[in-house]
């Protein structure tokens, strides 16, 4: 009998290592209505499916999906993976992964903080996702981040509303730093 309650056991087990890796999460971002083509669809947080810092986002069809870096992180071919901007990356130690103005491949710099996770703004080192410099109003709270569509640092509003900035295949090709951008598959897009 507890063979067969272990055996059960293991089993349960299984099955749900088996469908938790098949699950998907919606990630909340504000809809705009006039993009024809999301259909009403989320991107989609899916380890299974997507690499780190990648999200499933909608493409054009009804049935297709994409992974692509998720707001605020640059593909980096050599590694044929997506890093977040800013932070150390696939870079050596004390230098950071930037996407410089008017380029497409990012590239590793000195991060004049010398420590990963912080970044150099009005010649004083910051944390990123802390409040730095930036003003905060008793409604809104703004922290020291990468603004995803600049990837530049900037001071950015703390909200789970806005935090992503890529809705949609035609937002991800406009994104010089996403995998689809840099590979040139974002013909035929808008």
């Amino acid at each position: 009998m507890k063979l067969v309650i272990k055996q059960l056991f293991v089993c349960l087990v299984m099955t749900m290592q088996m469908v938790s890796s098949q699950l998907a999460y919606p990630e909340v971002i504000d809809i705009s209505k006039d993009k024809a083509n999301l259909q009403g669809r989320l991107p989609l947080f899916s380890p299974a499916r997507c690499k780190d810092y990648e999200l499933l986002y909608p493409g054009d069809q009804k049935n297709d999906w994409i992974c692509d870096c998720a707001p605020g992180a640059v593909y980096y071919p050599d590694a044929d993976a997506c890093y977040p901007a800013f932070r150390r990356g696939p870079c050596e130690a004390e230098e950071i992964l930037v996407l410089p103005n008017a380029k497409i491949i990012p590239t590793c710099v000195s991060n004049e903080c010398k420590l990963d996770g912080k970044v150099k703004i009005q010649n004083n080192c910051y944390d990123l996702g802390r409040t730095g410099p930036c003003q905060n109003t008793p409604v809104d709270n703004y922290i020291v981040g990468v603004d995803p569509k600049t990837l530049q640092v900037d001071c950015i509003l703390l909200s789970l509303e806005k935090r992503f900035g890529l809705e949609s295949l035609e937002d991800v090709c406009a994104n010089r730093g996403s995998k689809k951008y840099i590979k040139g598959d974002c013909t035929g897009t808008k």
